[in-house]
């Protein structure tokens, strides 16, 4: 295991890691916030599963390797659930009580493979927007080609939460069961016109999903709250995350379409100084591809290559994949 780079600017903005019991993705990610030497940290994991053979002794020995790999001064918090609190509880418990704590936070997952300028990406658009009530989130994904984007990042309504930070401001009004909830704001938003290629009926569809089944998700509920506050999302024009753990073995990511996408190094984080301006363009891009089962000719593309793949891995294994999943990337969107 190499060293963390004694030259680097310690990160200033304290990250919370989130992980269960996948070794070696949770180990690769954790390497990375490693080496950007953040000052306070939050370890958050979920507890076994009962009924899971040999699930206890993973999920131990994992937090233990994961502790082990701390090798620089921090401020640890280990938020660790003695029992399985299931995927869509424990992420948003474990969030909520770190942005209780500290106010904000970049915030990643175990399969969230960050490149090394996301850190200090994060933390300059944390101190630039920290008391602008419009910008809720700043995201590390860009899904398009790296020469699109002129500037360094834009602004979408759309967040994204593979490898992102947030505020305690943004995050309040959470609610993962939706309580009360009704379509009338997404009306609104739809005639409001203010959003490019909006599908009301696709969202009320998602969200109504989020409802019944509040134990699986908790990103809709947090997109819920962005759309609902009209909020607005940072994101670069040069890719600083790479989901990394799509595929069968996934909880959510099972369709790969938007994983494992190229990392690139933001070489002028001065830019992020720079007046940034809503991308109506990426946004159509978002709605279409990303967060909806629009029918576009990449769309059907990818439905048709997703098609195949599970009908051989079906007739390999010798049964079909009988799983509950909403629509959307990767069994559900933003999985």
């Amino acid at each position: 295991m190499k060293p963390a780079s004694p030259g680097s600017k310690p990160i200033e903005s304290p990250v919370v890691f989130l992980f269960f019991n996948r070794r070696e993705l949770a180990e690769s990610v954790f390497d990375r916030i490693r080496a950007a030497r953040p000052k306070r940290l939050t370890l958050v994991s979920d507890g076994p599963r009962p009924g899971v053979p040999g699930e206890s002794e993973l999920v131990a020995d994992l937090r233990t390797r994961i502790e082990n790999m701390i090798d620089w001064p921090v401020d640890v918090i280990r938020d660790y659930a003695s029992e399985n609190l299931g995927c869509g509880c424990r992420v948003a418990t474990g969030i909520d009580s770190a942005l209780t704590r500290y106010g904000r936070a970049i915030i990643l997952e175990d399969d969230c493979l960050p490149a090394a300028s996301f850190f200090p990406y994060c933390d300059t658009l944390l101190d630039r927007f920290e008391n602008d009530p419009r910008v809720l989130s700043i995201t590390g994904t860009y899904f398009l080609n790296v020469t699109r984007g002129r500037g360094v990042a834009g602004l979408s309504r759309y967040p994204c939460i593979w490898g992102w930070a947030t505020w305690a401001r943004a995050w309040e009004g959470y609610d993962r069961q939706l309580t009360g909830w009704d379509t009338a704001f997404i009306d609104e938003i739809a005639e409001e016109g203010v959003i490019p290629s909006f599908l009301p009926a696709a969202w009320k569809h998602l969200f109504a999903w989020a409802r019944e089944h509040p134990m699986s998700t908790w990103d809709l509920q947090f997109w819920f709250l962005c759309l609902k506050k009209r909020g607005l999302s940072v994101f670069p024009y040069r890719n600083q995350i790479s989901n990394v753990g799509g595929g069968p073995g996934a909880t959510h990511t099972t369709v790969t379409r938007f994983c494992n996408r190229r990392l690139y190094e933001l070489s002028n984080p001065a830019g992020l100084q720079h007046p940034l301006a809503i991308d109506l363009a990426y946004e159509r891009y978002l709605q279409l591809e990303f967060y909806s089962n629009t029918t576009t000719m990449r769309n059907v593309f990818w439905k048709v290559r997703n098609r195949l793949v599970a009908s051989a891995r079906g007739l390999l294994a010798g049964q079909g994949d009988h799983r509950r999943q909403a629509p959307g990337p990767g069994g559900r969107p933003g999985a």
